[in-house]
């Protein structure tokens, strides 16, 4: 919670403004604010709810506010301070996705690559995906293994020779993947699952991620390229966004993190003028 105070009364505001954020469990810091070029009206309560809600005349506001404004562009100012190297911050309008930002550049790349697989069946109950494979990276030696969100132990999750990857594994919406060091040049990467193959030659692959698209609900596999060793758990970084002309505009983030861990922003609410 973002309050002014450690008390009730603080915290129960804090709530009611959805000041707030979620992570998965990581003691993660995030501060998302919009900057705006003319003052706006700020509701102190949902304006649709409570017509009557009070407002004052702002420039900037946090996670959570709701905002009146006539503006067809605004600034947002993002702050992320992390426990764990920051992997990437997706931007988002509503259900929009915006822009993809990482605290590195394609200079920093090493040889390290992460495969990642995710997603359900469907929303409900039966929803788990299970998924069997193997990565084979032709003409590469494999130096050091590592794997992350491998919750269920008691399945098969393990190195197999110098230049394979084998897995047993169950995604209920979530993630689960490994990162590999590699030895040697070029050389190809090969996957095959039991929802769909993947190739591709590793000088190919860059920090965007090479993706398998296996249907179900948002079920996909993805081979990315990642420095060496990421020292970026600190990240802050601004973007001017365009509005859209018609409806509302809640403006959100999320953040991934190397150890497996996600967060998720409170929206700011940059609402149309009433009428």
């Amino acid at each position: 919670f973002l309050a002014d105070r450690l008390d009730r009364d603080a915290i129960f505001e804090a709530m009611r403004r959805r000041h707030h954020y979620g992570t998965t469990g990581s003691r993660i810091h995030v501060d998302l604010r919009v900057r705006l070029d003319t003052p706006g009206t700020l509701f102190l309560r949902d304006p649709r709810a409570e017509p009557d809600a009070a407002s004052l005349a702002v420039n900037e506001v946090k996670m959570g506010d709701i905002v009146q404004t006539d503006a067809t562009s605004v600034k947002l100012l993002v702050e992320i301070a992390a426990p764990a190297p920051i992997h990437k911050v997706t931007l988002h309008n509503g259900a929009q996705l915006i822009e993809t930002l990482r605290p590195f550049g394609d200079s920093e790349l090493g040889e390290r690559f992460r495969v990642t697989w995710a997603g359900a069946e469907y929303r409900g109950r039966g929803r788990e995906t299970t998924w069997n494979g193997r990565a084979r990276f032709h003409g590469r030696r494999i130096l050091r293994f590592e794997k992350f969100n491998a919750w269920n132990r008691e399945r098969l999750f393990e190195q197999r020779g110098s230049d394979t990857v084998i897995w047993e594994s169950i995604t209920t919406g979530n993630f689960v993947g490994f990162d590999v060091w590699l030895a040697g040049d070029d050389g190809e990467i090969e996957i095959t699952t039991n929802h769909g193959n993947l190739s591709a030659a590793l000088s190919e692959i860059g920090c965007e991620e090479c993706t398998l698209n296996a249907g179900g609900l948002e079920r996909r596999l993805d081979i990315c390229r990642l420095p060496e060793e990421n020292r970026h758990r600190a990240f802050e970084f601004s973007r001017e966004i365009e509005l859209n002309e018609v409806g509302d505009n809640p403006l959100w983030i999320s953040a991934t993190t190397e150890d497996g861990h996600c967060l998720w922003t409170s929206p700011v609410y940059l609402i149309e003028a009433r009428r």
